[in-house]
């Protein structure tokens, strides 16, 4: 073989295993996704399951909640970035009690947004059902971990 021909062959593994790390990646990530699709699924099924909710009053509470919801992951995504991007290494104590006091008040703000939504909840489904949106949302949370930690 020549040198041509050689550097041709070279050049097309390395297009061929580019490829195949793309396709694997990308299978990845859509595992990832058909993943997070059926945990959210199940959260939906458990919540409508122990809520009972009525046609109309899933209408309601449907939007309210995943409104909800979304604002506090966007609140726990905050505290796990200061958690876990401000590490205390080389940081003086007032830098560190700094990013204490921004989780605190990131804390309260969940506080506030649960009170928020609870007053909202209550427009569409009963204090009952509150109730038990709250112990849902727990029973669920158990399984993930429990079962997160099963892999």
């Amino acid at each position: 073989m020549n040198l041509q021909a050689i550097t041709r062959h070279r050049n097309l593994l390395t297009i061929l295993v580019v490829a195949l790390l793309s396709i694997t990646a990308a299978s990845a990530q859509r595992k990832s996704e058909e993943e997070i699709k059926r945990i959210q699924d199940a959260k939906v099924a458990i919540i409508t399951n122990r809520l009972n909710l009525t046609p109309e009053q899933s209408t309601g509470f449907w939007p309210v909640y995943n409104e909800y919801s979304q604002k506090r992951k966007e609140i726990h995504r905050a505290q796990r970035k200061i958690i876990n991007d401000k590490k205390a290494e080389g940081q003086t104590d007032d830098q560190v009690l700094n990013n204490l006091k921004e989780v605190q008040e990131l804390r309260q703000k969940e506080l506030d947004l649960e009170k928020e939504y609870q007053n909202r909840f209550l427009k569409v489904i009963t204090a009952s059902q509150v109730i038990e949106l709250y112990k849902a949302e727990r029973t669920f949370n158990d399984m993930l971990i429990q079962r997160l930690k099963n892999k």
